[in-house]
């Protein structure tokens, strides 16, 4: 059985040991300098999936944060085998995945494997102390099922809620909605809108690679918006994918306008009522500005 995870709010971080799993040095280095400003001093280090469970069996870390791009394991599968194969002292030890791939497909399989939390790189030094304080402050309880071992997937319950009680822990009148999975995607589509940020911000117009990058990340974005059946967020997906096609092959594609496009995804996403006609303006006006752009390029 795992052991209880730690709830006390008086963690001390200086004695909590870390391990960090990350093949890339640089980005190595960066996140050791991020968990020691935040006061994490005992840090462990691993570059392989090898490497990774050679330390958690030594160190017994408290968290595993990793990148799912391991040179000889899928970080996705690694924490698999955390939960089902018990080849960690801890089987429950909280994972954290901060990834340079956030796939639709990888956030999917980091969810079934027990992933705790999950981030887009590149990661701020909030996003990463926000993920540590989910685990360390607010962890959900851990799960063996017959087809899942790992953290809750609930994030929220409701009185609303009408399916089936599956779980004998599950209150008797307080149960899961829907609205998890809502939430999940919101999150998805938010780390997307980081990711197209991210890459506007340093992208060379006439690298066809990196356009195709953008445009992938883009299309993931759409694909999100289309599962919370939004149309505010699915026509501003839709219209930054769209300028990306058009403006792409050109050499000529502007980050500015990627830029408008992620901060008006920001709003429509902290905008709680879908039906707020002010929500269906924003994305209208993004409209404009593509209609607008295409035309300039043509």
């Amino acid at each position: 059985m795992p052991k209880a995870k730690t709830t006390d709010k008086k963690i001390i971080k200086s004695e909590l040991p870390v391990l960090l799993g990350e093949p890339n040095n640089y980005a190595r280095a960066m996140i050791t300098e991020v968990l020691r400003n935040l006061g994490y001093q005992r840090i462990y280090s691993a570059s392989t999936a090898e490497e990774i469970i050679e330390c958690a069996q030594v160190w017994h870390p408290h968290v595993v944060i990793l990148e799912n791009l391991l040179p000889d394991l899928p970080g996705t599968e690694l924490v698999r085998r955390f939960r089902w194969d018990s080849i960690v002292p801890d089987r429950g030890v909280p994972c954290i995945m901060l990834t340079a791939d956030p796939r639709l497909e990888t956030v999917k399989k980091a969810r079934m494997a027990g992933i705790d939390e999950f981030a887009a790189k590149p990661v701020s030094h909030q996003v990463v102390e926000k993920r540590l304080d989910e685990v360390l402050y607010r962890p959900r309880p851990f799960i063996e099922a017959k087809k899942y071992i790992g953290p809750c997937r609930r994030r929220k319950r409701t009185l609303s809620y009408k399916g089936n009680l599956k779980r004998l822990n599950d209150p008797l009148q307080t149960v899961q909605t829907a609205s998890s999975e809502e939430d999940m995607n919101k999150r998805m589509l938010t780390q997307c809108a980081e990711q197209l940020s991210s890459l506007s911000g340093a992208i060379d117009p006439t690298n066809r690679a990196q356009i195709r990058q953008l445009f992938h990340t883009a299309n993931e974005a759409q694909e999100i918006a289309k599962k919370l059946e939004d149309n505010a967020l699915e026509l501003a997906t839709a219209c930054v994918s769209r300028y990306i096609q058009g403006v792409g092959a050109s050499g000529e594609l502007q980050a500015a306008v990627i830029t408008a496009h992620v901060d008006g995804l920001h709003m429509l996403l902290k905008m709680a009522d879908r039906d707020d006609q002010n929500r269906i303006e924003i994305a209208n006006g993004l409209k404009k500005i593509v209609v607008q752009k295409l035309r300039e390029a043509a």
